[in-house]
């Protein structure tokens, strides 16, 4: 009875120890072990060891602030950029929490010296600084996957024409390309190569990447397995629509380039254009003026 009694009684601390433990812990100590366990060549140095080692200590209340929600579509976010520079959740947690800190430093110290308004728009810009950061990153890879489409749907059209399977044509493709759009393809063979059927694979595709040339070319893939149209047809007929929807967005851009320029003219050549002939006239008429005033 008294071993049965020390043995619940030990029981009881380990289960009180795990408890606190999870009610402290952050869920992602595997993550920081590794990370601290990683080579030298492959930590953060400089400016990005600063923000991770001060975010570092707020990790947990950041991650509460998000949310469960909030951190499944932060996620989602991060890996349809790419991850760039080897962004993880955890990393991004921390370098925003170190933002926000730098943001609420910059603002006391700008209080103090009379420059509230000034130190509130820093604090803001560093608070929203890895949102932009990301998003920014997010849409220059949704641009390269739509610049790499049409040239990687001819090559595998070519490939599939030549007798190989469809997926072996992509992986074979995919070979020779290092950019966004062929990691989203290995990533669609990793997906079919554990049991996930094409559709489910090519589906999540479109909903990783949000590209309009990417999901026209998953739709029109299902619709031609659908229908039994021939592969290598219909990736013939999907790489010239494709190209086509490219180049109409090129045009679109570059319409939409031209107010732009126009802009920037209006506020910078036209006011030192001016500013250059007034100071002409007022310089030639330096003797006239004189007299008058």
């Amino acid at each position: 009875m008294v071993l049965l009694i020390g043995l619940a009684s030990a029981a009881l601390v380990v289960l009180g120890a795990a408890g606190i433990r999870m009610l402290r812990t952050t869920g992602l100590e595997d993550v920081e072990a590794a990370i601290r366990t990683a080579p030298a060549a492959e930590r953060p140095r400089g400016f990005g060891a600063f923000l991770d080692l001060t975010g570092a200590r707020f990790l947990g209340v950041t991650m509460r602030l998000y949310g469960p929600a909030r951190l499944r579509r932060l996620e989602e976010t991060i890996r349809r950029a790419g991850r760039p520079d080897g962004l993880t959740l955890t990393i991004y947690l921390r370098r925003q929490a170190a933002f926000v800190l730098i943001g609420v430093v910059v603002l006391v110290v700008f209080t103090i010296i009379g420059q509230t308004l000034f130190g509130l728009l820093v604090a803001v810009l560093l608070a929203v600084w890895m949102r932009l950061w990301l998003f920014s990153a997010g849409r220059r890879r949704q641009a390269a996957i739509d610049s790499e489409l049409p040239d990687f749907l001819d090559v595998l059209g070519v490939t599939v024409t030549a007798g190989l399977g469809f997926r072996q044509a992509v992986e074979r493709v995919c070979e020779f390309h290092s950019g966004p759009l062929a990691e989203e393809m290995r990533t669609v063979m990793q997906e079919m190569s554990v049991g996930v059927s094409r559709r489910r694979a090519f589906v999540a595709l479109r909903e990783r990447t949000r590209s309009e040339g990417v999901g026209a070319f998953v739709t029109a893939l299902l619709q031609a397995e659908e229908l039994g149209v021939p592969l290598s047809s219909a990736l013939d007929d999907i790489a010239s629509d494709v190209r086509k929807e490219h180049a109409q967005r090129v045009r679109q851009a570059a319409a939409k380039a031209g107010p732009k320029v126009s802009l920037v003219v209006t506020l910078t050549i036209v006011p030192g254009t001016l500013l250059l002939i007034g100071s002409a006239i007022l310089l030639a008429n330096k003797g006239v003026l004189g007299a008058i005033f």
